[in-house]
């Protein structure tokens, strides 16, 4: 793996969690993904052809159902995990089963995600991944609550 590439991957799953579609307001109102190529902002800053973008985009369209089906299926099974935790007339094995179930479909998930950034961090020069990085180190900076300020 080339010198950065760590890093931008995990710039890069910080910016798909961002990305993830998240419910807002007590879960009613859905936020849509933010796609930080299409961000003229970023765009400029790495000098990100049309083509790049494109491939970015189709990567990203690639993954996102598929990212979602895991994600539905995650939550249902750990729901089901809470269900079988909370009985306590259920069997061990039955509880060990779950968790398997749990952690199948997260694992699953996090491929799909990881395959993705590996996808998009390829599409981009190294000089580009380590735009990204500052991009985003910046972007966390700014956003991040003060230290030692009390309410």
């Amino acid at each position: 793996m080339r010198h950065g590439a760590p890093l931008s991957l995990v710039l890069l799953i910080t910016l798909i969690s961002v990305a993830a579609i998240t419910i807002v307001e007590a879960g009613e109102q859905r936020r849509r993904p933010h796609r930080w190529w299409q961000s003229a902002e970023v765009q400029e800053l790495l000098e990100l052809t049309d083509k790049q973008s494109t491939s970015l985009d189709k990567i990203y369209r690639w993954a996102l159902p598929k990212l979602r089906d895991s994600m539905h299926r995650l939550d249902a099974e750990e729901t089901t995990l809470d269900r079988l935790v909370g009985n306590m007339d259920v069997e061990e094995t039955d509880v060990t089963r779950q968790i398997d179930r749990v952690e199948a479909t997260r694992s699953e998930l996090s491929k799909t995600r990881f395959l993705m950034l590996f996808r998009m961090l390829r599409v981009l020069t190294q000089d580009q991944r380590d735009g990204l990085d500052a991009w985003q180190k910046a972007d966390e900076k700014s956003t991040a609550p003060t230290r030692g300020t009390r309410r």
